[in-house]
């Protein structure tokens, strides 16, 4: 049978009774003990000091009497084995224990030094020595007051689960972004297919317009859409967060890494929230959701009682804290996200689906790029290289962001050379359409040639060689250049010769051909 342990109440009362004379036997009877146990702590106090008759003591003289007995009674701890083996390295552990596990310092003794006691053993060993070392140091919970009106809101991000979205005709993640007013507990819900930056923004946007207002601070988590790089004293802002921030005129107060505690009062909405709104919810289109989740962030969590406050946090934020908010901006903000994408050797970078031109310096290098819902801008650091119009795709190009040789040619493309000949002059219009037709890279190059002939002479010489070469009906760039270096297109043009009409005498072959010899003749040559 177990040993039954005595509470120090018990023992009291028993001294207490001794003390008034009371018999042994109704002691036991009254309290449960035997008499053995009540006569063995009885005799115990009494070797300390007590008296019968002694009359009215005081707890703290009660506790004394009592911790005495106890001390008396209890039978003097024998040495274990085990106890006195982990003992000889007293010293050892007086040095580490607290500092390095208790599971280490057991192997190293087993393993090094060959200690035979049970892992058991040296664990209540330990604990009985060292229980200020290794008892873990209470948890001390500081609640601060809830923040003035306007001051603070504390965002999240949190996920739902798996979704049939019928717009993808797929299955994906949903999460969900909420945003909660610290003082008064005003919340809104803001479903998402991805937790990712643009999502981010676009949801800041959604809950400052639903609010109606700006708290001075916002108070979110370290994730990436809004803290590129955590620090408990100087943590660095996404950039496109930072730009909303401004726009906006809040502050951005960042909770610090893995510490959920310093936003308690939205961690503690996401999980009404999950309950109350998402469970049992059927999930159709993100754009259904986000209409049905604002009217239950006015219809239900803004009419319930709050456990905390005891106030409907919708009425709450009407009477005091919807006035506190900074005013919105005229506009909402546009929608605008930040990447760093590498300029290629081809002078373009590519960013949001799409390659856009930079000036040839910069190939090679890592550039910030500010994807705007209308407008690209491109900056090296704080300086502005570039602006594009947002492109769907594609590439957009500046001709001068190529080096001089990159114009150079692609200016001299044959549909860009027969526009240049022809604003010259029509007649070097033609001899360049000539040149390029058909198109091979010996006519391009022909045709560049004879553009590049207005670098020595003047665009109106040029046009009159060229007039003078299809004159002759020499079209090629030999002849307009031996024109211009003779200075024959200063010349007045000559007519050519009249044509004259002269009638045909026609005779027909037979008056060409040799007269017939006679006999004499024939008789004379022969003669």
């Amino acid at each position: 049978m177990a040993r039954r342990r005595m509470a120090m109440a018990d023992i009291k009362e028993i001294l207490v009774a001794w003390d008034a004379g009371e018999p042994v036997s109704a002691i036991a009877r009254r309290l449960g003990y035997s008499r053995l146990t009540v006569r063995k702590y009885g005799r115990a106090a009494e070797a300390v000091g007590l008296r019968r008759g002694g009359g009215r003591r005081s707890e703290a003289e009660w506790d004394r009497l009592a911790q005495a007995a106890i001390e008396r009674v209890a039978p003097p701890a024998k040495p274990q084995p085990a106890a006195v083996a982990i003992a000889v390295h007293r010293a050892y552990l007086e040095e580490h224990v607290g500092s390095v596990p208790l599971s280490v310092l057991y192997q190293r003794l087993h393993d090094e030094h060959g200690l035979q006691a049970s892992w058991r053993s040296f664990h209540r060993y330990a604990w009985a020595q060292w229980p200020e070392r290794l008892q873990p140091a209470p948890r001390v919970t500081i609640r601060l007051p809830d923040p003035p009106p306007g001051e603070e809101a504390q965002v999240d991000f949190f996920t739902v689960g798996l979704w049939d979205d019928p717009d993808a005709g797929r299955r994906r993640r949903l999460s969900c972004f909420q945003m909660t007013l610290s003082h008064c507990r005003h919340t809104f819900l803001y479903p998402v297919a991805g937790e990712d930056s643009t999502a981010w923004l676009e949801a800041h946007v959604a809950a400052l317009t639903f609010f109606g207002g700006t708290p001075v601070r916002i108070v979110p988590d370290n994730l990436t859409a809004a803290i590129t790089q955590a620090d408990l004293y100087d943590p660095r802002l996404n950039r496109a967060y930072g730009e909303l921030a401004r726009y906006y005129g809040f502050r951005v107060d960042p909770a610090r890494v893995r510490r959920p505690q310093d936003k308690p009062r939205v961690e503690r909405s996401n999980g009404y929230a999950q309950t109350s709104f998402f469970a049992g919810y059927p999930l159709g289109r993100l754009a259904d959701m986000r209409r049905h989740a604002a009217r239950w962030c006015r219809e239900v969590a803004g009419q319930r009682i709050h456990g905390t406050t005891g106030e409907r946090p919708l009425e709450a934020f009407l009477r005091r804290e919807q006035a506190a908010l900074q005013p919105l901006p005229a506009q909402p903000w546009e929608q605008a996200s930040w990447t760093t994408a590498k300029v290629q050797a081809d002078c373009h970078l590519r960013a949001g689906g799409a390659s856009y031109s930079v000036p040839y310096r910069y190939v090679g290098q890592r550039l910030d790029v500010r994807l705007g819902a209308r407008t690209v801008a491109i900056y090296d650091a704080t300086t502005l290289v570039t602006t594009h119009p947002r492109q769907v795709g594609g590439r957009a190009t500046r001709l001068e962001h190529y080096p001089p040789a990159g114009q150079a040619y692609l200016t001299g493309q044959p549909a860009t050379c027969v526009e240049r000949a022809t604003a010259i002059g029509p007649a070097t219009g033609a001899l360049a359409t000539a040149l390029l037709t058909p198109v091979t890279l010996t006519g391009l190059r022909a045709a560049q040639a004879l553009l590049r002939l207005t670098e020595g002479y003047a665009a109106e010489r040029l046009e009159r060689a060229c007039a003078r070469a299809l004159a002759a009906g020499d079209g090629r760039l030999r002849t307009v250049r031996g024109i211009l270096e003779r200075g024959l297109d200063q010349e007045p043009a000559v007519d050519p010769p009249p044509v004259m009409d002269v009638p045909a005498y026609l005779r027909g072959p037979a008056a060409f051909a040799p007269a017939p010899e006679t006999e004499t003749e024939t008789e004379t040559a022969a003669w």
